[in-house]
Formats: structure tokens, sequence, C-alpha cells
């Protein structure tokens, strides 16, 4: 079973329908990333397993030997890397093998791409779409019911000076100069934080923004760690990693996206790259059951 888009009261309404569906299931593994825990309140013996304790010694043979056909296994916000191989991921596949009833929540059904979706597939049957490349048709063939989160993307345009796109250049030129062997990814997200400073003046009291780093050095601009639910935050730098932007969403459950940009070349490729992805989440949802 995949549920895509449950909020946590709605994900413990459907564990205690199943448990009460499936009365022999005598004792639960949750696996969960930290950012994103979830307390059960129920009879059955519970463990907790954080997402980076799935790979050690002490946890992965004691689970061997524990988890059998009464199992359930509950896959909380787990899709942390879009490598499909990843270690973590096959020690769960491991588990999962032995269990006989499994749940896996995501709030997402992609990190970055659709294929992404396949690592969500092989949590639910690793022998049927081993190595094989995503289809639309799957998301019918499985247990798979999804809840759109719906957003927007709101702008707000500020004119840099001629003097400002004089030193944007300058630091672009630079950065390209001495890339040397480092990763070229690097350039654009330096540019966006040089970018980013120019947006200082448009900090307001009294309201709430987020930004890649404490460069501001002021009390209502927050990082993307430091992002609380039920605050509406103005976006000044986008993350550049997508799982980081597509936590801080999680986490806050905005359905506005206020972002202040530049009229530079930088901030015209973030806002074209998160359109981009969203009309890819878009598509995945447009094809998917819905609940």
């Amino acid at each position: 079973m995949i549920r895509i888009g449950l909020k946590e009261r709605s994900k413990k309404l459907l564990i205690n329908q199943y448990l009460k569906e499936n009365p022999h299931i005598d004792k639960i593994y949750c696996f969960y990333f930290e950012e994103f825990p979830i307390k059960l309140n129920l009879d059955i013996s519970i463990e907790y397993i954080e997402f980076e304790e799935t790979i050690m010694y002490r946890t992965f043979y004691p689970l061997l030997e524990r988890i059998d056909k009464n199992t359930l296994l509950i896959f909380n916000e787990c899709m942390r890397t879009q490598n499909r191989s990843d270690l973590h991921y096959n020690c769960m596949h491991h588990y999962i093998n032995q269990c006989g009833h499994k749940i896996v929540f995501e709030y997402f059904p992609i990190i970055e791409t659709r294929d992404d979706f396949m690592i969500l597939l092989d949590f639910e049957n690793k022998g049927k779409y081993r190595g094989k490349p995503f289809e639309y048709s799957y998301l019918k063939d499985e247990d798979v019911l999804m809840k759109p989160y719906k957003f927007n993307l709101e702008t707000q345009i500020i004119k840099t000076t001629d003097a400002q796109k004089e030193d944007y250049k300058k630091e672009k030129e630079s950065l390209f100069d001495n890339i040397g062997m480092k990763d070229p990814n690097t350039i654009p997200r330096n540019l966006q934080l040089y970018a980013g400073n120019f947006k200082k003046q448009m900090i307001e009291n009294g309201k709430f923004y987020i930004a890649r780093n404490k460069r501001f050095k002021a009390k209502n601009v927050f990082t993307y760690k430091e992002a609380e639910k039920g605050i509406d935050y103005i976006v000044l730098d986008f993350h550049y990693r997508r799982l980081n932007f597509n936590d801080f969403l999680k986490k806050t459950e905005m359905t506005t996206i206020p972002y202040i940009f530049t009229d530079l070349s930088i901030d015209d490729i973030m806002i074209k790259e998160f359109v981009q992805w969203k009309a890819r989440l878009e598509a995945v949802y447009g094809k998917a059951n819905l609940c």
C-alpha cells in the first residue's frame, strides 16, 4: 500500500483501519526520516527506526530475526535520495521481503523526476519492478492513492541598478575563471546567493523569510532547517537541492509560495526550474488514482 500526500492525522486513521482489517498483526516497525517523526498510540508493540539507523549492523541483523508474516512495516517519508540502489533502500528491501504487511507514506510522489516514483514501487514489489523505468500505467497496477498537494508560486520582482548588474557580471566571470576542478553546479548556486544579497532592501519587519544561510543577519530571516509548520514564509533563495525545498513545503504546508526575484538571469533560471518541477509533479498526479 502506497499513500501519497496524507497529513499525520490521515496517516494514523489509515493505520488504525488497516490494523482492524488485519487483527493477526502482532508487531510494527515504523521507519521514518528524522525531520518527519510519527508517533502512534496503539496497543501493539511498536519500534521506531530512524532512516540512518536502517543500515547499522546493530539494527539490520536483529530486525531480520524478528520480522515475520505477522509484522507491519510502516515507511514514513523515507524517499531521501534519487539513487534507487542506495544502501538504505537495499536494507529496507531485505526487511520488506520478510514481512507480511507494509504501508508506504510519502508527501510527494517524486523528488525531482517521475522516475523517482520507482523507488516507492520497489518498496511495494521489488522483484516486479527491478531495473524498470517509470511507466504511468504502474500507477494503476498497485495499491497507490494520491492526494495532490496544490500550491502556486507568487513572484515579486526587484529591479537591480546598473551598478548591481555590473557587479553581478564581474562575479559571474570570476566564478567561471576560477572554476578549475570544482563542480560546475557551484556556479549557479553561488550566483543565486550573490543575487539574493540585492533583495535585502525588501525585508520587512513583521514578515517571515527563508534564505539558504544566515547572511542577512535579521531575526525574521530563517534557514530551511529552521522552517516551522504554520508559518507563511517569503522565499529569498530557492534551495539548490530539490529534496530540501520539498522538505520545506512538507513542513510548512504552504499553498502560496511568495518568491522575491531580481531581473538577473539566475533568478529566471530558478523560477523556470521550479515551474518545470511543478509540471512534472502535476503530471504524475494527473495519471494517478486520487484519495
